[in-house]
């Protein structure tokens, strides 16, 4: 009987660990699988989801910030060049929609890619996507896990 009941809890622990293995935690490093991403608390609005079996772009920024903002618009305009190989998600954290909308319209920024995260779920995202320290960009290719965080052009090119 005691080594009926060993089996068992072995086999159990065995699968408990298994199963443990393959459904790695999301995180925003990278090998790791994405984070969830719902910019909409009304309707739902997930990009990731969205275009899920895809490679994404996904990139945080704020008119605030010069860097990210800089680093966005640089981002906006390779995804033109590279033609459909990767989705540009540019997330921008700003608290008023009307500075946003501004400055899509200022950078002449493809407002298809733009999103306005809602003030009520920014710090939810900054801290799952660990954003305490700055903004950050990050590649996540089709089976949903991070491949690179601030990719480069040349990192971008060789996305098929």
């Amino acid at each position: 009987m005691n080594k009926i009941l060993l089996t068992i809890a072995m086999v159990g622990l065995l699968t408990l660990f298994t199963s443990a293995y393959y459904s790695a935690p999301a995180d925003s490093r990278i090998g790791y699988k994405a984070p969830s991403l719902v910019l909409d608390n009304n309707n739902g609005l997930s990009p990731l989801r969205q275009h899920r079996g895809e490679y994404i772009l996904l990139t945080f920024w704020s008119s605030a910030d010069a860097e990210s903002r800089l680093q966005n618009m640089s981002y906006d305009r390779l995804s033109r060049q590279h033609g459909g190989a990767y989705t540009l998600v540019a997330v921008n954290m700003d608290r008023s929609q009307s500075v946003f909308n501004t400055v899509v319209t200022l950078d002449d920024l493809n407002r298809a890619a733009q999103f306005n995260a809602a003030v009520d779920i920014q710090e939810d995202i900054i801290k799952s996507w660990r954003l305490e320290n700055g903004f950050h960009s990050f590649l996540v290719d089709p089976q949903g896990r991070i491949t690179a965080v601030d990719p480069d052009e040349q990192t971008l090119a060789r996305v098929k």
